[in-house]
């Protein structure tokens, strides 16, 4: 059996959500405020950006003070970010000690990809529902250069995941609930920290064709199709971490 079809055969298997939780999800009385950009918002973004350059990397001590200085903020304003991506398993606390950046194994990558799996496969069920035809032809743009990254002699396996990931951004934001979008968005620096340190290489041909049929199925409306898509990409990067 190829690749393909192993991950194909899993379907079903990512199709866990309940029909009440996907309607209590896509309730239109739920609205959240519009958000207020914070000081705060912009320290975590500053510290997520050392780290996706390399500035500070696995094992970096996070001292405060100097962060503070470095930031020209407060040190109870890094402590919040600190704290923020603590949550977000960028950052691991020590007892008496400065908090570090995250180093990643396996075991890491894999609870932090199965938690995103569940986020994006919600948002293309949503997403692909509530997308307006402008949407879909957005989409399909978008899905058209992740095809072509991935279709290059010579793929650069970061940039192209990168671009497979905006995809499920975009339906994210179709589903138009504020914090599903959010969320979703917050678990991306984890994957880049993982795909950065742990990425291998992966099946170019089997994912730019997922993602073709990911792109009719948004064509199409068919969100159930869509979401079960998006979650065999996610078992097919799991089962690459599970030792054989």
């Amino acid at each position: 059996m190829s690749e393909a079809e192993s991950v194909r055969g899993a379907r079903g298997a990512s199709s866990f959500l309940s029909i009440e939780i996907l309607g209590l999800v896509d309730r239109k009385e739920l609205d959240a405020p519009t958000p207020v950009p914070t000081r705060l918002e912009s320290v975590v973004e500053a510290l997520i950006h050392k780290m996706e350059t390399g500035e500070l990397p696995p094992g970096a001590a996070l001292k405060v003070s100097t962060l503070s200085k470095e930031l020209d903020v407060a040190t109870n304003t890094v402590r919040e970010a600190i704290s923020i991506l603590t949550a977000q398993h960028l950052v691991e606390a020590r007892a008496h000690k400065s908090s570090v950046v995250a180093t990643p194994t396996e075991a890491w990558l894999a609870a932090v990809v199965a938690e995103c799996s569940g986020l994006s496969t919600l948002a293309a069920t949503l997403g692909i529902a509530r997308a307006t035809p402008s949407e879909r032809r957005e989409f399909r743009a978008a899905a058209e250069g992740a095809i072509t990254a991935w279709r290059v002699p010579f793929v650069d396996h970061r940039v192209a995941s990168g671009v497979t990931w905006n995809l499920f951004q975009m339906l994210a934001s179709y589903a138009r609930n504020q914090y599903l979008e959010a969320m979703h968005a917050a678990k991306r620096p984890a994957l880049v920290l993982g795909f950065t340190h742990l990425g291998r290489e992966r099946n170019a041909a089997m994912v730019s064709n997922a993602i073709a049929e990911l792109l009719e199925a948004v064509d199409d409306e068919a969100a159930h199709e869509g979401a079960e898509i998006v979650g065999d990409l996610y078992l097919y990067v799991l089962d690459d971490l599970v030792p054989d």
